[in-house]
Formats: structure tokens, C-alpha cells, sequence
């Protein structure tokens, strides 16, 4: 239904309106129209204008204290360091009880309901029928539809234009999420194709042996390690849990399911499930097989597909006193165009106060190359774009015996396999980190500088695949999905040889020049970024020797002699055709 209306003239609505201000970034489709692939579907029915719904929204930062980017600068400064416990957090970068309570004050005189706070994050949580929150925020309800990235279509609940804050709260709410919820994600798995069969795959020790992983003293006895993994769908399958780890001859670690927003996984055979189980067993194994003494818990917070979704299970992450996971693993993504403005700056800032608590994020940087399977030019992946995560590109491994024969960026577009994901930010500018190291990555497209992706890479073309059991049988697969938890494995075992958490580890290994990395130097993703000495926009600084990068991050250990400093400029990472 692409022309529909709607009965009466709200001039309650016009008044609001003319009291409040947009919020910038939060409009995801124009003020006239939906994007383009997006179509108008249906108004609300009465029983969903009335059913309740809850939005987070996120607060600024306190003006009477350092800035997160701040606390997070004087930790890197200070030799070992003790992150910040959530007490601290919130002490220092809550948002401030004047703004908290003129937030929730608000809400509640228009009808909505205080639900729940999450301080490490600077969110509150409301709830109040559909009709009343989209009145709330100046913003008129509907249903979309629009294609599925795994085919079909979808329909979700959304709005056009932004979305809109009575004005003595400009400024004050930065974020509003759950008005919106469009399923913004989509795992970062490739499946070998039956067609083209593999050359070889490997087994989660086996990776872990080759990219020199860390062995923990007395195999870990007597330690309690904690990852974590954010799923937007699917579920662990107990049976393959259990003869995943018996297979590697493992005992397999606890998986403790979190749901968060009201979150129910439910079994996703073709899809979800493959990558849930890719995601336990190869964090869980490269982590065992260094620590097989060790207990081992990785806990899966479960959240709904949608901006509201992911942001509250990265928050939830960051601000779990009860578990305290070490580092988190995120295989699910999409094009920074996908998401909206105002989702990006919400996630990131997320996982900069999870940085200050000591946890490591890392994400997927995508599997259709720096295209990201669009046909108008460089579409780098979101969040792995996040200054705050550590960014997972893709290689081609050919190793025997712990030893890397041949490793290139994983390409295989030409073929239908996929492609590691790669570029430069049109979002969030060049890090610090970058920066010191003289890296200024610049768009092909816009010549514009950005934070370049990847930081690091490891083996992710199905070809040269990882060996899964889903549903009773092994398989093959790869992508940037399983890079991600093989990286989450190493900060797992850094921080149990640290004896602290390793939280944002980009400024120590930008710093040291290349150290504790395979340098990759043949390949492309497909498009202008291609490998070259030192740090590229197609590869980051190579595949991980984790010996090297634990005592770069203070493990014990010698340190090792720095090799020939690589002259950079502001085009570094870039193999631009000027042709």
C-alpha cells in the first residue's frame, strides 16, 4: 500500500513540533520518502498503536568531569593501568543526576514509564504504547518493506525523518532507539560453495598453533577466563557443543545465554545457527587449546536485529559486574550507509566506555570485499569502522606443520567465494592511534581522510576454510565471522598472562610498527585497496603472531628487536587507479 493516509489532523502533533528540534542524525529515511529500496507498507494497527514499546535513549556526556576520550587517553599514558570498574565509570562519565532526572521527569509527565538505567552507558530505558512514544518524539509510525540480504522481504516498524526532542532537551537526549526497528545486520559467514571444493581447512588448534598463540602456564589450571560473542539470531545447539570440543579432544567451555530487550533465540538451521556455532568453537578452542586446564566461560548476549538491539547488548557487555567478560566478539555487520547516523555514534560511543572497563570488541569487517556488494563505489563495514574495535579483515592461508607457507588477502569475487571486507571510513575520522603512526588513511572515492580498516587480519576465505559441526556434521566454512572470535581467543589468553584486561590494545600495537604481525603483501578486496608493506587498508598490519603481540601488551616475555621502519604518507594503505 504505497499511497495510504491517515484519518484526522493531530494538531497536538503541530504544536510539539513546533516546541521541539530535530535530532541530528536520527533520520534514516528523507521527511518525504523512504529510501530508495524501501517502501511505505501499512499504518500501525490500533492494537499495535496501543501495545507498548521501549526505546533507550542515550544522554550526554557530564560536563564537570574528564571525557571518555579523555580517561581513555590517561590510561594509555600510565605504564599497567587498572581499567575502570563500573562504579568508576559511572562516577566519572554517567551522564549528570540534573540531566537524568529532567530526562526521566519528562517522560513520565508525558505518559511513558522508567523502566531501567544502564550508567556505564549513559542510557535510560522508557516504555509507553507505540502511538504515545512516536507522539513523544514527533514522529508518525508505520510499516516499511524492503528486501532481505538473504532474500525475500522484510517489513519492520519506522518513520520518516528524524526524529524529534522538546527543546530544553537539545543537546541533553543524544541518542533515541527503538522507534526504528529495522533489522540493521547480517552475519559474516561464507559457506565453501559445493561447486568449487576447498584445497584445505583447518581445525581452531590448528590456526592457533600457526599464528603462534600463547600457551598459558600449567595450561591454565586453576583460571576462570570469560569471553563474550553478540548474536543477533540464532542459538548454541548443546549436542554440537558438546561433540564440537570432544572432536578436538577439548572439554567444551560453559556458553551462558543473556537475552537482552526481550530477546528470544529461536533455531535458524540455513543461517544464524552456523554462525553462532563458528563463533563458540572457534573462540572456545583456540582458547582451550592454549588453556585446556583452564574453565572456560563465553557468554552469548542474545538482542534483537535492530540499532536499538546491538547497542544494548555492546552496553550490556561493557557493564556486566557479573560475568566480566575479557573481550567480545561481533561477526555481524553491515554498510555504514545501512545504519543510521545517530546509530553509528550511539554504538561507537558504547564501546569507547566498554574500552574503559577494560573490555576488547572485535568485529567482522565484511565478506564482499571493500564494495561490501554494493555497485556505487567503497562501502566500509560497520561497526568494524568503529575507532573502538579492533577491525577483522580476511586472508588466504596455505600452512603445514604451525608453518605459513603462503598468505594473501583473501579474494575470491571472481569466483563467487567473497571477498575480505576493507577501507576507509566515511563516518569516523583517522584515529589518534593512526595518526601517531603516520597512517592518514584517504577514501578512493572521496580523497577524504577516515579511520582505515582493517587493523588486523587472519585466514577467512572458505577455500582455505575452518572446520565446523553444525547439526551433527563438519563442515567448511570461513569469512570475516570467523576472524573476529579467533582475535577475541588472543585477548582472552593476553589478559589472563597480563593478569588485567587488555581494553583498546590499537594504540600499543599501531605503535609498535608492525611487530607481532605476518606482514600480508599480495592481494586486494576487490577494488583500490590492495596489500603493501606496513599497515594497508586491505589487510591492517597482517595476521596476528600472538606471542609477539602479548608481550607487545605487556605479558611477560623478551621483547623482540623492532624490524625497518616503513616510511608512510597520507595515502598509505591506498593502491589508487589513476589509469
Amino acid at each position: 500500500m504505497a499511497g495510504f493516509s491517515y484519518r484526522g489532523h493531530d494538531t497536538s502533533r503541530e504544536f510539539r513540533m513546533s516546541h521541539s528540534v530535530p535530532l541530528a542524525g536520527s533520520a534514516f529515511h528523507p521527511n518525504d520518502r523512504p529510501r530508495v529500496g524501501h517502501h511505505r507498507a501499512r499504518p500501525l494497527t490500533e492494537l499495535e498503536r496501543r501495545s507498548p514499546i521501549e526505546l533507550t535513549l542515550q544522554l550526554r556526556e557530564r560536563r564537570d568531569s574528564p571525557t571518555v576520550q579523555q580517561s581513555l587517553a590517561w590510561l594509555q599514558s600510565v605504564p599497567r593501568a587498572r581499567h575502570l570498574d563500573v562504579r568508576d565509570v559511572a562516577a566519572l562519565h554517567d551522564a549528570s543526576a540534573s540531566d537524568r532526572e529532567r530526562v526521566a521527569a519528562w517522560a513520565r509527565s508525558a505518559g511513558a514509564i522508567v523502566i531501567g538505567e544502564n550508567r556505564t552507558a549513559r542510557h535510560i530505558t522508557v516504555r509507553a504504547p507505540a502511538f504515545r512514544l512516536g507522539e513523544l518524539f514527533g514522529v508518525q509510525l508505520e510499516w516499511f518493506r524492503a528486501h532481505a540480504a538473504a532474500g525475500g522481504t522484510i517489513e519492520y516498524r519506522g518513520h520518516l525523518g528524524p526524529v524529534r526532542v522538546p527543546h530544553f532537551l537539545d543537546g541533553v537526549v543524544t541518542g533515541v532507539y527503538g522507534l526504528d526497528n529495522r533489522p540493521v545486520a547480517a552475519p559474516r559467514l561464507r559457506s565453501l560453495d559445493h561447486a568449487r571444493p576447498g584445497i584445505v581447512s583447518y581445525d581452531p588448534p590448528e590456526i592457533a598453533v600457526v599464528y603462534g598463540y600463547p600457551r598459558l602456564p600449567g595450561g591454565g589450571e586453576g583460571l576462570r577466563l570469560v569471553a563474550g560473542m553478540i548474536e543477533l539470531g540464532g542459538i548454541t545447539h548443546a549436542a554440537d557443543l558438546a561433540a564440537s570440543f570432544a572432536r578436538l579432544g577439548l572439554h567444551p567451555p560453559e556458553v551462558v545465554n543473556v537475552d537482552i530487550d526481550g530477546a528470544v533465540p529461536i533455531p535458524d538451521p540455513d543461517g544464524a545457527d552456523v554462525e553462532v556455532a563458528l563463533d563458540y568453537q572457534v573462540l572456545g578452542a583456540m582458547v582451550l587449546a592454549m588453556a585446556p586446564k583452564a574453565r572456560l566461560t563465553i557468554v552469548s548476549y542474545n538482542a534483537p536485529n535492530s540499532e536499538r538491539g546491538f547497542i544494548d547488548a555492546a552496553a550490556a557487555a561493557a557493564s556486566d559486574e557479573t560475568r566480566r567478560p575479557a573481550a567480545v566478539s561481533i561477526s555481524w555487520g553491515a554498510p555504514e550507509d545501512r545504519w543510521s547516523l545517530q546509530g553509528m555514534r550511539g554504538l561507537d560511543a558504547v564501546f569507547a566506555s566498554g574500552s574503559l572497563r577494560g573490555v576488547t570488541y572485535s568485529a567482522a569487517a565484511g565478506d564482499a570485499g571493500s564494495s561490501d556488494g554494493q555497485m556505487d563505489g567503497q562501502h566500509p563495514e560497520f561497526p568494524a569502522s568503529s575507532p573502538h574495535v579492533w577491525s577483522c579483515g580476511g586472508t588466504t592461508l596455505l600452512a603445514t606443520r604451525g608453518q605459513i607457507l603462503s598468505e594473501t588477502v583473501w579474494n575470491e569475487l571472481d569466483r563467487g567465494q567473497g571477498a575480505a571486507g576493507s577501507g576507509v571510513s566515511g563516518v569516523f575520522g583517522p584515529p589518534s592511534y593512526q595518526v601517531r603512526s603516520r597512517i592518514v588513511p584517504r577514501s578512493a572515492d572521496t580523497g577524504s581522510p577516515g579511520r582505515g580498516l582493517p587493523d588486523g587480519a587472519g585466514v577467512a576465505d572458505p577455500v582455505t576454510g575452518w572446520n565446523v559441526l553444525a547439526f551433527g556434521r563438519l563442515r567448511t566454512t570461513g569469512g570475516t565471522s570467523a576472524v573476529a572470535p579467533m582475535y577475541t581467543a588472543l585477548w582472552t589468553l593476553v589478559t589472563a598472562l597480563r593478569g588485567r584486561r587488555v581494553g583498546l590494545p590499537h594504540p600499543a600495537l599501531y605503535a609498535a610498527d608492525g611487530r607481532g604481525f605476518h606482514d600480508i603483501v599480495s592481494g586486494n578486496t576487490g577494488g583500490p585497496y590492495a596489500a603493501r608493506r606496513g599497515w594497508d587498508a586491505a589487510s591492517g598490519w597482517g595476521s596476528p603472531d600472538g606471542r609477539v603481540i602479548a608481550r607487545e601488551l605487556g605479558a611477560p616475555g623478551p621483547r623482540v628487536r623492532a624490524p625497518e621502519r616503513v616510511c608512510r604518507d597520507a595515502y598509505d594503505g591506498l593502491a589508487l587507479d589513476l589509469s
